[in-house]
């Protein structure tokens, strides 16, 4: 009996990091572009955006080292998902041209922020703190991203391409190797590019 009970707790145990490791994404990681240097306090985060791109949630902060940074996003509560609908999400590239399978899928979209956290508490507090404007992009080769979270697997079909989505966190890419846009899916980048000025 209590060898069948360990095993059960073994099962539960990997049942438990796979779902754990479904929500969240791997490590995404680039430099930071500044014309001057980093303000003391500076945190390099992603939050969950609405559809008019206002921060909300923040699922991940860290303080970028040597103008570098290495974040991984968590997870996101059912109520900061929306319905992700053909069309409901502009994504680079494919702008609304794209249709989502099955019905039914929700989606939370997130972008790369930096504040200088003046209040030290490690998030960002939209009254106190100060922000960065700037550009996201990808560097090898050239490219955008978008940041997506879905409930459950799907299939994004655009631009002569069928994207698999995994539940969780992926990274929507368009990069531009020569003349032709490639799409993909992936679950991290680590050529990131955040060319940033201090508000």
């Amino acid at each position: 009996m209590r060898r069948l009970l360990r095993s059960a707790l073994a099962c539960l145990a990997v049942a438990t990091l796979a779902a754990a490791a479904a929500q969240t994404g791997a490590v995404m990681s680039g430099i930071v572009k500044s014309d001057e240097p980093l303000a003391d306090n500076t945190r390099v985060a992603i939050h969950v955006v609405d559809s008019d791109n206002v921060w909300g949630l923040e699922v991940a902060t860290v303080a970028p080292v040597g103008g570098t940074f290495r974040v991984t996003p968590g997870p996101v509560p059912a109520d900061q998902l929306r319905p992700f609908r053909s069309g409901s999400v502009i994504l680079p590239g494919l702008q609304n041209e794209y249709r989502v399978s099955p019905e039914g899928v929700n989606v939370a979209v997130a972008r790369f922020n930096m504040y200088v956290d003046q209040n030290g508490n490690d998030a960002f507090d939209r009254v106190v703190d100060r922000f960065y404007i700037g550009v996201a992009s990808l560097e090898a080769p050239v490219g955008f991203f978008t940041l997506l979270y879905v409930d459950r697997a799907a299939t994004l079909t655009g631009g002569g391409v069928e994207l698999p989505l995994r539940q969780g966190w992926n990274v929507f890419t368009v990069r531009f190797p020569g003349d032709k846009a490639s799409y993909s899916i992936v679950p991290s980048v680590e050529d990131i590019v955040l060319d940033v000025v201090l508000q």
